[in-house]
């Protein structure tokens, strides 16, 4: 496993219960979302225990079915001043990949919901 890459996966942990001050994201210690959005996961106790890190160097892939959604997992690894520093995110459609120098961690998990506010959708 890279430095890189041990980076990334530090930084999942350091940030289990990291939520964005200003509402935009928030993991939730991998089990519920704080932020009580509209169509969030139910908590199925299955949901908790389907997760699954695999890989080799510096091209790693984290994938599971329950919260927290992958856009906010890729925020909380990006997003100054709490993500890891120099990390960036791109999304691929179907996954997002957090990037950092040399590594990779590609992340699939479920999508955040579309939020309609004032006429404008995020």
């Amino acid at each position: 496993m890279s430095e890189d890459v041990e980076r990334l996966l530090a930084g999942l942990t350091c940030r289990i219960a990291a939520q964005d001050a200003e509402g935009g994201w928030a993991i939730g210690n991998w089990f519920s979302d704080p932020l009580t959005r509209p169509g969030r996961p139910s908590d199925r106790g299955e949901d908790r225990y389907e997760k699954q890190l695999q890989g080799y160097g510096h091209r790693w892939t984290f994938q599971w079915n329950g919260f927290p959604y992958v856009e906010d997992v890729a925020a909380s690894l990006t997003t100054s001043p709490v993500g890891v520093f120099g990390a960036i995110a791109h999304d691929a459609g179907d996954h997002v990949d957090v990037r950092l120098g040399d590594a990779t961690l590609r992340l699939y998990g479920r999508r955040a919901p579309v939020q309609q506010e004032s006429g404008v959708i995020r």
